[in-house]
């Protein structure tokens, strides 16, 4: 008995048992282990890969014509976030994607490859037009306030609507370049036109 708790047995594929010291079956399982989380971690990554930075012309293409541009919030952390550019399609649905300047001063979009099979995260009043975006005040607190769109109705009224965004569920994913802490992620926003008010 005390021989069969000291070894290790492992059969190959034609069904011969090989016996091991237990402390050489210790190590073959703790190798089989770095092996399997060091397989999954990849995966991991592969799924949380940075998504491209566009050209605003390619963007444009895909999402619509930028028409105003705002910062990300940043509810948890001092500073002010980073930016996000409204994108307005033909048919009216606006989109919400990170913009970053190139060291040559182009603008340039993250736009990740599955973006349009995503959920509409908030929507504004039919028949209004964006025509701004800002940032809710946060007062004396750090940090920026959720993303508000200034609209303006049909019939020349103006005014402020914060909206929502999402984060997405599998990458490629846009990241926050250099954030200090844990890597985070950028919200997208689809906003859909919805009932007139």
């Amino acid at each position: 008995m005390k021989q069969h708790s000291e070894t290790f047995g492992v059969k190959d594929t034609k069904g011969q048992m090989f016996v091991y010291p237990a402390r050489v079956g210790r190590r073959m399982l703790s190798c089989a282990l770095a092996c399997t989380m060091a397989f999954t971690s990849c995966a991991r990554n592969d799924e949380d890969a940075q998504a491209p930075y566009l050209a605003l012309g390619e963007v444009e293409a895909a999402y619509g014509k930028l028409i105003t541009a705002g910062n990300h919030p940043t509810p948890d952390q001092n500073g002010t976030g980073e930016r996000v550019g409204l994108f307005r399609e033909a048919n009216g649905t606006v989109w919400g994607l990170p913009l970053n300047v190139t060291r040559l001063g182009a603008v340039v979009a993250c736009a990740p490859p599955r973006l349009h099979d995503q959920k509409v995260t908030d929507t504004f009043p039919a028949g209004s037009t964006i025509i701004g975006s800002t940032n809710e005040p946060t007062g004396w607190r750090g940090g920026t306030g959720n993303l508000e769109v200034l609209l303006r109705d049909a019939g020349g009224a103006v005014r402020w609507q914060a909206v929502r965004g999402a984060q997405l569920s599998a990458g490629p994913l846009c990241w926050v370049p250099q954030s200090p802490g844990r890597p985070q992620q950028f919200n997208y926003y689809r906003l859909e036109p919805g009932a007139a008010q």
